[in-house]
């Protein structure tokens, strides 16, 4: 298990909200209007690529593409894997893992969602990296992750809702991306941390 630390600002004490996730499949998603700079994305497969990590993407343009660039080019490789949703795509990937995910036949819309839900029921944490307003594919990866139980991370400036289905922590991945952790019921009991003075 890895342990997140995420400080919390209330009061000027030095409490931390921790959670701990087991360092299986990471999924990278997000809207198909962004690009995501290769510095970014390769800095971030990096570290948590030495915490064991393994990677999981989308087939479709925008934040899933910059991923699926970063992941060829990176020594995870061979770690990373490209969920389609449709045979033609999966066909024509070349540097990466792709893997065909949804039954024939369906419509494009119903194919990509099909597909966002068999990332999310198999990742053990999400990094979304959503347009504002949200779009309906990436509400649709947040929503899923949060119902599977996982926790969130959301690169953006505006703060996610409260909901009571998750709880929301303004923080940074390594000091590469700025954003908000929405982490499930589930993890609250790992609870509240103070740094040793």
């Amino acid at each position: 298990m890895f342990k997140f630390s995420i400080p919390l600002h209330d009061n000027g004490g030095k409490r931390f909200f921790t959670f701990s996730v087991e360092p299986k499949r990471l999924l990278f998603a997000g809207s198909r209007n962004i690009t995501i700079s290769r510095q970014v994305c390769s800095d971030l497969i990096s570290q948590f690529g030495k915490l064991g990590f393994t990677f999981l993407t989308g087939c479709a343009s925008g934040v899933d593409e910059s991923f699926r660039h970063a992941f060829a080019e990176s020594e995870y490789k061979d770690f990373s894997m490209v969920a389609c949703a449709f045979r033609d795509r999966a066909e024509s990937l070349k540097g990466v893992y792709p893997l065909y995910v949804v039954p024939d036949g369906l419509p494009p819309r119903v194919a990509l969602a099909k597909r966002t839900l068999w990332m999310t029921s198999r990742c053990s944490l999400l990094i979304l990296f959503p347009s504002d307003p949200i779009g309906r594919g990436s509400a649709l990866a947040f929503k899923s992750a949060i119902y599977n139980n996982k926790p969130v991370f959301v690169v953006t400036s505006t703060r996610p809702a409260n909901s009571d289905l998750y709880s929301v922590y303004p923080s940074s991945l390594f000091g590469v991306v700025d954003g908000y952790w929405c982490i499930p019921p589930i993890y609250q009991d790992t609870g509240l941390c103070y740094e040793a003075v």
